[in-house]
């Protein structure tokens, strides 16, 4: 369909909001939906997943982001449920 011709044509397409999306963060899987991570506009990861940041991906597939995974657990907990963890507050 559509999509596929989007894709085809080399245009990163952004994809249904409940697509799980695969990320490589630090060596570490962690996987979520599109709708998750792109809930905030112009977010480092709206940009990545609608193609204006270009991605690296590992060999299975999924995005690769070279940071410390311990660091981005929080962050995908705060998108996933829009609350601060105290646990987790830094400074």
């Amino acid at each position: 369909p559509a999509q596929a011709a989007t894709a085809a044509a080399g245009v990163p397409s952004r994809g249904p909001p409940g697509e799980v999306i695969h990320l490589n963060v630090g060596g570490k899987r962690f996987s979520t939906s599109r709708q998750t991570l792109t809930w905030i506009p112009d977010s480092f990861f709206s940009s990545l997943l609608s193609g204006r940041i270009s991605t690296l991906k590992d060999e299975t597939g999924a995005i690769f982001i070279d940071r410390d995974p311990t660091v981005f657990a929080p962050i995908l907990n705060f998108l996933r449920t829009k609350e601060l963890d105290p646990r987790f507050a830094w400074g």
